[in-house]
């Protein structure tokens, strides 16, 4: 690319930027518009929306010298213009174009961003909306280039370099600020303000790496009230013990004193810690926005006619998990348009609309995000999940006659495991229900299956609001204490004399009328005995008390056995560092409110790690309806 270009000239890159975020808005919205109108057509506001959208992005793409997405969006725009002014009678083929041009205006951005501009071949997309401006168009004539099909899988522009969201000062975050810094370059090609009518939301940008500083000073700052409150604690059995000294009035006076500040820093604290946490949090509509475009590719591949409906888009949760989640949903959504939906001739055998439908929905459940992916197709067969286990030589003919339908339900998500002959580029390789599984493990979350054949099929994902401060119940093995993420932990149990089974080597609990597999932490993590030695040996108390925490994650459950439950308190994740960071069934450190240092458990990863260790010895791992688990792949 050319040294003297706009993109690199420092005195240009503020309006780089603007430019990046301003399209990347702009794009956030435009495939959503350009699927509803090619369902009404007939919708001029719409029209006019996608107008000015398209317009905007010609302007400033002009300004900066950007000669291919300045020229497409030119031709984009007199199309647009076109049916503004009812010079052409629209047919659905046409969206195919657009969303083609589209989807090229989205890489020649992202060259933007990554600041390597390279030609792309434009010729097929502008003489294919020249045929629709010239009144030349014919269906299927245009054989249309796919710029970057796993870019529009992806959602959009790719990220890169420094992010920004914006905050709101009335509503605390949103996904993304429509208020620009940038220049008013679309005037300066034709004078056109038809984009600059709407008043700017009250609200900035802020780099995401700032947001993460200041969530890193909240969690110093969670710490030292901690440890605050843990003095004042100690402050006060202190005094209790000197009731008759003489300067016991002045002390307890001081100590009162003392108290009242540190409640007020426990209340600011708190809500210092809830106001920078909301400032994370963005909509989940970024991540649902993608799917109508997927879905709607997907049925014109199968033949299939497919609704989507969403709800709940403006539900919110912590920016790093919107990031973590697309591959999931795409996976779940994929599958429900591939094996869930039926073909329209079979649909209406069934007596079923020939148009099947894909509902998507997001709520808050408490500090949880609860997202759902149902759909009315031909639902799973437990009795074929079983088959297919047993011929892929996954459970033997004796396990599978023991399952359950809702335990046969979870068999589709083990390595390899699929129910499709044909290999095809959406689904059969075996690996889109168990990357699900992986993925939802590493975010923290869960999923449950509800499904009756021939009716249909849901999902249901449940992952924390955010992973940086967790509520954690405080734990004890041996000589160390542990907090365990109170999101995998179902309840707590002691344990009897008797309830300790062993079953093919291992030991099991029997509870709730699920068979439970045992694991004792002090064992697993190879913890000192107390009669070892160590720093707390002199604070623990002799003993056969134990205790089972019952765990679950992403459908692996387990019996933790612990010595002691000490309470539940919030904590702050701190990373291992490099050196540390791969120790197995450890996800980070924290600092107690008395200054000691304990490992926060990684529970999913601790169930691998057991599992990979026991192999045929001891029973398989129960997930959270009751089937035996596969083996870490």
């Amino acid at each position: 690319m050319d040294e003297q270009h706009p993109l690199h000239d420092d005195s240009m890159q503020e309006i780089v930027e603007s430019f990046v975020v301003e399209a990347t808005e702009i794009y956030d919205g435009l495939e959503g518009d350009l699927l509803q109108l090619e369902k009404t057509p007939e919708d001029e506001e719409l029209v006019d929306s996608v107008f000015r959208d398209v317009h905007t992005v010609k302007g400033t793409a002009g300004f900066l010298d950007l000669e291919q997405l300045s020229t497409l969006a030119h031709r984009f725009e007199e199309v647009l213009d076109a049916m503004r002014d009812q010079e052409v009678d629209f047919e659905p083929a046409m969206t195919d174009v657009m969303l083609c041009a589209f989807d090229h205006m989205k890489v020649l951005t992202q060259q933007v961003i990554d600041r390597e501009l390279e030609p792309l071949d434009l010729e097929p997309v502008l003489d294919a909306l020249e045929a629709i401006n010239e009144g030349t168009f014919e269906a299927g004539a245009a054989s249309l280039p796919d710029p970057d099909a796993a870019d529009r899988a992806g959602g959009g522009v790719a990220e890169g370099g420094d992010e920004l969201v914006s905050t709101d000062s009335n509503n605390g975050a949103s996904d993304t600020s429509s208020d620009d810094a940038s220049t008013s370059s679309e005037g300066a090609e034709d004078g056109d303000d038809s984009g600059s009518d709407s008043t700017a939301p009250d609200t900035i940008r802020v780099e995401v790496s700032r947001l993460n500083q200041l969530m890193d000073l909240v969690g110093e700052l969670v710490l030292g009230r901690n440890r605050l409150l843990q003095l004042i604690t100690e402050a006060r059995t202190e005094h209790d013990a000197r009731s008759g000294a003489d300067d016991t009035p002045r002390f307890g006076s001081l100590l009162t004193e003392l108290e009242e500040a540190s409640d007020k820093v426990d209340y600011t604290t708190t809500n210092l810690q809830s106001a920078i946490m909301q400032t994370r949090m963005v909509e989940v509509g970024q991540v649902f926005g993608k799917f109508p475009r997927v879905v709607r590719d997907l049925a014109r591949e199968f033949d299939k006619q497919i609704d989507l409906t969403v709800e709940g888009e403006d539900t919110e949760l912590d920016k790093s998990l919107v990031e973590e989640i697309g591959d999931p949903l795409l996976h779940l959504v994929r599958n429900a348009a591939d094996h869930g939906i039926e073909p329209p001739e079979e649909r209406k055998e069934k007596g079923k609309d020939p148009r099947g439908e894909i509902h998507l929905s997001a709520s808050h459940a408490g500090n949880h995000i609860i997202i759902e992916i149902a759909d009315d197709g031909a639902g799973l067969d437990p009795d074929a999940l079983k088959q297919k286990a047993v011929e892929k030589n996954v459970l033997s003919e004796d396990e599978a006659k023991d399952l359950s339908d809702t335990e046969a339900y979870q068999l589709i998500f083990r390595p390899g495991f699929s129910t499709t002959e044909e290999v095809g580029q959406v689904s059969g390789r075996g690996v889109g229900m168990d990357v699900v599984k992986t993925n939802l493990a590493e975010l923290n979350g869960t999923i449950d299956i509800e499904s009756t054949p021939g009716e249909g099929t849901r999902f249901t994902l449940k992952l924390p609001l955010t992973l940086a401060i967790l509520q954690s119940m405080l734990v004890r093995a041996g000589t160390e204490t542990f907090a365990v993420p109170l999101y995998a932990v179902s309840e707590a149990v002691r344990l009897e004399p008797g309830m300790v089974e062993t079953i093919q080597k291992g030991e099991v609990i029997e509870h709730r009328d699920r068979v439970i597999p045992v694991m004792r932490l002090g064992e697993v993590l190879d913890v000192q005995s107390p009669d070892a030695g160590g720093q707390r040996a002199d604070r623990l108390a002799e003993g056969d008390d134990a205790y089972a925490v019952i765990v679950s994650v992403a459908h692996r459950r387990a019996a933790l056995v612990v010595d002691e439950l000490i309470s539940q308190e919030e904590v702050v994740i701190k990373s291992l560092g490099d050196y540390l960071k791969s120790v197995s069934g450890i996800a980070g450190s924290t600092i107690l409110g008395d200054g000691q240092v304990i490992m926060v458990l990684d529970v999913g990863e601790l169930i691998q790690k057991e599992e990979a260790i026991s192999g045929d010895e001891t029973p398989d791992a129960v997930d959270a309806e009751g089937p035996p688990a596969a083996p870490s792949a």
